[in-house]
């Protein structure tokens, strides 16, 4: 808990964390995020103490690679915007 502490030392810290229910916004799949999966996310990625799970592993997975997709072709665009 340290560790969320330097982060932001005004929000309100969790005690402890517990498995939380959620339904993923894209598939609608009833899923769990765990309580390490919340120990990780706060403590070792830095995530905001507000933030929560939304997403299933595969929708993330498939978002992940969509805005990537994405971003490659915005760069190809700008390239070619480039050059002209």
């Amino acid at each position: 808990m340290e560790v969320l502490r330097e982060i932001n030392p005004l929000e309100r810290l969790p005690n402890f964390y517990v498995d939380r229910q959620f339904i993923c916004k894209d598939c609608e799949s009833h899923e769990i995020w765990t309580a390490k999966q919340q120990k990780w996310w706060y403590e070792i990625a830095r995530g905001s103490i507000a933030s929560k799970a939304v997403r299933c592993r595969s929708c993330r997975y498939k978002e992940k690679h969509r805005k990537e997709e994405a971003r490659r072709v915005h760069l190809e665009v700008l390239a070619r915007k480039n050059d002209k």
